[in-house]
């Protein structure tokens, strides 16, 4: 990838980012530092993304990731995808702001990591999109529709899910979208507040009235590696991840770039006419019944209530760094499918250690950040918020 293309790359990655950023705002938590915890990540991706990415080039491709994870309940999704160029760009940012905003700065290394990273990423993404596309919605759709049409299944595997589907009644309906929001909430708490754990995707024109979608939850603890150090808890799932597929008759569902679903009604309970229940083990997906939601309900009430007592015995530096290492942590859901994820040092990279983690103790976010948030006019005379590569 030459400078010119990589440029152009930077600038729709940009775009895409800058709505999805400027639309969200500043993240809050009564436990977690969230937003300074974000702003930490993004400099230690920055330090270690290209030796992770690095290793993975030398055991796959990224065409080979893409086509592969086309399917229900996989690793790389929608929003993991874009874990790759959004925390390292936000890092890479953060750097160059903080040298004046000259891009010049950065060392001939690191521009040969950016475009190493850069290639990877959209070889990854465009492999993984059936379209070509490098996202789920481009600027357009967002702008218009706050979402679009995250459709990544192949037919075959739409069809099989289809054949599962089940009608439900109004006490199905309840039981599973409670037990749905039980591990939603269980699963923001483990990954920090985060939303790693789920991702939507769809909707799958059935016919003219009905859609299908997915929201999916995976590396909950079911008794074997937990996903963090402080996933182990007392109480297990009956399975690792879980699917929830949704015939729905009447509604407009869009899906955001970071995988999550929006709706019209908001509230869509009494407009599905059937569900599914699925889980992954290796490559093998299956349907699973529904006498499993109140095991799945009772693990997320009780491993909640455990995580709870434990993350409040932690100090702020502590939760800072579980934060910071949750969000880079996501890329082992690359490691893992090459098999590599133990021979990746995990912990946040000494100089995040020195010179990040005590700022981020002091503030909570990072000053780069407010380039997002620049008038139309200002970022029009000064260029996008991910800074351009130097064509010189």
């Amino acid at each position: 990838m030459d400078i010119k293309e990589a440029n152009d790359l930077l600038t729709e990655i940009n775009d895409i980012f800058e709505y999805q950023i400027t639309h969200r705002g500043l993240l809050e938590s009564k436990i977690f530092p969230v937003t300074a915890y974000i702003c930490l990540s993004f400099y230690n991706s920055y330090d270690m993304l290209y030796d992770i990415l690095k290793k993975i080039s030398e055991k796959t491709t990224p065409e080979e990731m893409g086509k592969k994870s086309r399917k229900i309940l996989s690793e790389l999704q929608t929003l993991t995808i874009n874990y790759i160029p959004l925390y390292y760009l936000e890092g890479r940012m953060g750097e160059i702001f903080r040298q004046g905003s000259d891009a010049k700065s950065e060392s001939e290394e690191k521009r040969k990591e950016t475009l190493f990273i850069l290639d990877f990423w959209k070889r990854l993404a465009s492999s993984y999109y059936q379209n070509g596309k490098l996202f789920a919605a481009d600027i357009n759709e967002l702008n218009e529709h706050g979402g679009a049409a995250n459709n990544v299944l192949n037919q075959t595997d739409i069809d099989w899910s289809l054949e599962h589907i089940k009608p439900v009644s109004k006490d199905d309906v309840t039981k599973v979208r409670k037990t749905m929001a039980n591990l939603e909430v269980f699963s923001f708490l483990d990954e920090c507040e985060a939303r790693a754990k789920l991702c939507d995707h769809g909707p799958y024109r059935i016919n003219n009235e009905e859609v299908l979608v997915y929201r999916e939850i995976s590396h909950l603890y079911d008794g074997s590696l937990p996903h963090f150090p402080w996933s182990e808890t007392e109480a297990k799932a009956p399975y690792s991840n879980i699917a929830f597929a949704f015939r729905l008759k009447n509604v407009k569902a869009v899906v955001d770039n970071f995988a999550t679903m929006t709706t019209e009604p908001i509230s869509w309970g009494d407009n599905i006419t059937g569900a599914a229940l699925y889980t992954r083990d290796g490559d093998e997906v299956k349907p699973i019944d529904f006498d499993l939601l109140d095991p799945f309900f009772e693990y997320a009430t009780k491993a909640q209530r455990e995580l709870y007592v434990k993350f409040t015995k932690w100090d702020k530096k502590q939760r800072l760094i579980a934060g910071a290492y949750a969000y880079c942590y996501g890329y082992a859901r690359f490691t893992n499918f090459v098999g590599i994820t133990n021979e990746i040092n995990w912990d946040l990279t000494e100089r995040t250690m020195e010179k990040y983690v005590p700022e981020f103790l002091e503030k909570d976010f990072d000053q780069g950040i407010t380039r997002h948030f620049r008038s139309k006019a200002k970022k029009r005379k000064e260029g996008p918020s991910l800074y351009l590569l130097p064509e010189d």
